[in-house]
């Protein structure tokens, strides 16, 4: 069979039937599918209604594309996925180790390891799953699975504007590409930036190095709104030299300035924190669908989990922010998708900003920075950067990676990072304690051999994913209109396939989009008569060949299957139908996938040219 053929054979498990789901009608006979989605009639007769509950159900045996991900893994089988890096005390990565070797407790519990693999560059684990790859497919079919087969871990790097003055951005710049001229020529790699509330893809997984470089080239500098000095150097001087230390100011203003000016700089950190936040999320929703470990290196000046007090103030605590649940919630997404961050302080070794050349002697309103003054001045620049670097430090050892500051080779830790996670051994368990009740639970490894040093996620929180999204419907849904922006990356922790219909120039322009949704990752609840339920929301938004929007159709596709019905769609794909009508010309639609239980969410793009209708034929005559 020809990789042509084979994604038809896939399809030809798709169909939808629009009849209304009952139990009794759940272990019927279904009508096979007997047409490919390129294929497919344009009638919504023959689909499901796209807001209705209409169960899912196939005959067709089909081949099984290989699929698995740690984030539904975690979220459908309880499975606890733990990538352990093993170093000997010269740093080297340790190999040969093997299952016995190894032990895992949870909360201080024995756990029985289920899953044992080694990743290393150019090694390939008998007993590790192969990532599915994506098939040259016909020009109307389309597929989010990930098309890379990596034989170690996948790297990334997060060129952070948002967080980093314009000076460093043009030093990580020049580092990025003294790297990449030394990068060995097996090591893919994808670019992401960003430089405002959006995360951008600059260019997805390549081992190219002249694509990765002009990527990087091209890539400028810009000036972020939200830092206090985004451009470097001295900070503007906000009231005339001398004023506020010769008494004609009163104390009560140049108080009431300062807290102003503390408040709107923890305003600005407050918003710098949710960008950099939800680019971290994004990055675990568009890398979750890819196994094994991901290697992400951020290179940032920064945020602090803590913004401490500033006791110069009347009101110390004016402007102080503690971001440590929200930058918790994001490592767990990010543990979720396998992926370890390896943060890089884009500003390299640092010294006090007050014995620069550069330094004026004075504060920002105009006050000489003498004695006292002085010392509160530097203790709390030294406590910011201590925030820093601590939040740095947290989110590395929260996710297994490693944190590099107080540094100038910057292309050496960013060498660094990508050979640490290139190496390592997966370890997976099911845990003992079936109490999910949303805490924190330590992650413990051991290995039997002197002198090894491992590094690993520290734990996770026992989430009942379906209790979570039923407590934050509005968040969810906020989520998966985010990730159906033609701006956001596309999501691959819900794995499928689209087959896009553009009706011929005669009939009336209705564009069907048939989803095929891989089962294994979607989550289905068992009742006590064996049957299983499960609901998925498929949309199309579509856009202009420019970017701009034009509509959105959406709805739900829901299952109740006899446990026959099940074994069948288990080796099928769970489908899914909606129509969106569209006048002629060129469109980019972004089609997305949303499991209901468990909130994971898939996307991709699909290019589609709608023709004029028979009216408009008939008016150009």
């Amino acid at each position: 069979m020809s990789s042509s053929e084979r994604p038809c054979r896939y399809f030809l498990a798709l169909f939808v039937i629009s009849s209304v789901a009952v139990l009794n009608q759940a272990q019927s006979t279904p009508t096979p599918a007997d047409q490919h989605p390129s294929s497919a009639p344009a009638s919504p007769a023959s689909g499901a209604n796209s807001g209705a509950n209409a169960p899912a159900q196939a005959s067709t045996q089909a081949e099984q594309p290989v699929y698995e991900s740690a984030s539904v893994l975690k979220a459908v089988t309880r499975l606890v996925v733990v990538d352990v890096v093993a170093t000997n005390k010269k740093g080297e990565p340790v190999a040969g180790l093997s299952q016995s070797d190894f032990s895992i407790a949870e909360d201080g519990k024995e756990q029985a390891i289920k899953v044992f693999s080694f990743q290393q560059p150019g090694h390939q684990s008998p007993s590790a799953t192969p990532v599915a790859i994506k098939e040259n497919l016909p020009p109307n079919l389309y597929t989010n699975i990930p098309s890379y087969k990596p034989d170690s871990a996948l790297n990334v790097v997060l060129l952070d504007a948002l967080n980093t003055t314009m000076p460093n951005q043009a030093y990580v710049r020049d580092q990025m590409l003294r790297y990449l001229d030394r990068m060995p020529d097996d090591r893919p790699v994808a670019v992401y930036a960003l430089a405002g509330p959006k995360l951008r893809l600059l260019q997805d997984f390549t081992t190219d190095h002249s694509v990765l470089k002009e990527v990087v080239r091209k890539f400028k500098s810009s000036a972020s709104p939200l830092l206090d000095n985004p451009t470097g150097g001295p900070e503007e001087e906000l009231l005339p030299p001398g004023l506020a230390d010769s008494g004609m100011l009163p104390a009560s203003i140049l108080d009431s300035m300062m807290t102003f000016e503390r408040e709107s700089s923890a305003a600005k950190g407050d918003i710098r924190t949710v960008y950099t936040l939800n680019a971290m999320n994004v990055i675990a929703r568009q890398l979750a669908g890819y196994p094994g470990r991901k290697n992400l290196v951020w290179v940032s000046e920064g945020f602090p989990i803590n913004i401490d007090p500033d006791f110069e103030l009347r009101d110390s605590f004016a402007g102080s922010r503690n971001y440590g649940p929200e930058i918790a919630e994001a490592a767990t997404a990010l543990m979720d998708a396998q992926i370890a961050v390896y943060p890089v302080d884009a500003r390299g070794l640092m010294a006090s900003s007050y014995f620069s050349a550069v330094n004026s002697g004075r504060d920002r309103f105009g006050r000489s920075l003498t004695g006292p003054r002085m010392g509160t001045a530097i203790n709390n620049e030294s406590q910011a950067l201590v925030a820093v670097h601590g939040g740095m430090q947290d989110l590395a050892e929260r996710t297994g990676g490693r944190a590099f500051y107080n540094r100038n080779d910057i292309d050496g830790a960013i060498r660094r990072s990508f050979d640490d996670g290139s190496t390592y051994y997966t370890l997976a368990y099911y845990p003992t304690d079936k109490n999910w009740n949303g805490k924190f639970r330590k992650i413990h490894v051991k290995v039997d051999r002197p002198g090894i040093k491992l590094r690993y996620r520290l734990g996770y929180y026992a989430m009942d994913p379906k209790t979570v999204v039923a407590r934050s419907k509005k968040e969810q849904t906020a989520i998966f209109s985010d990730a159906m922006s033609i701006e956001t990356p596309v999501a691959t922790a819900l794995s499928f396939h689209a087959g896009v219909v553009v009706p011929p120039a005669p009939a009336q322009n209705h564009v069907v989009v048939n989803f095929g949704i891989v089962p294994q990752a979607l989550s289905f609840e068992q009742d006590a008569a064996g049957v299983h339920h499960a609901q998925a929301e498929c949309a199309v938004t579509a856009f202009t060949d420019k970017g701009k929007y034009v509509k959105s159709v959406g709805g739900v596709a829901t299952a109740t299957l006899k446990p026959e019905a099940f074994s069948r769609l288990m080796q099928s794909y769970f489908p899914c139908r909606q129509i969106i009508e569209l006048t002629s010309g060129n469109y980019v639609l972004r089609l997305g996938v949303r499991d209901l239980s468990t909130g994971l969410v898939g996307t991709l793009n699909a290019r589609v040219r709608v023709p004029e209708t028979q009216a408009q034929l008939e008016e150009k005559k």
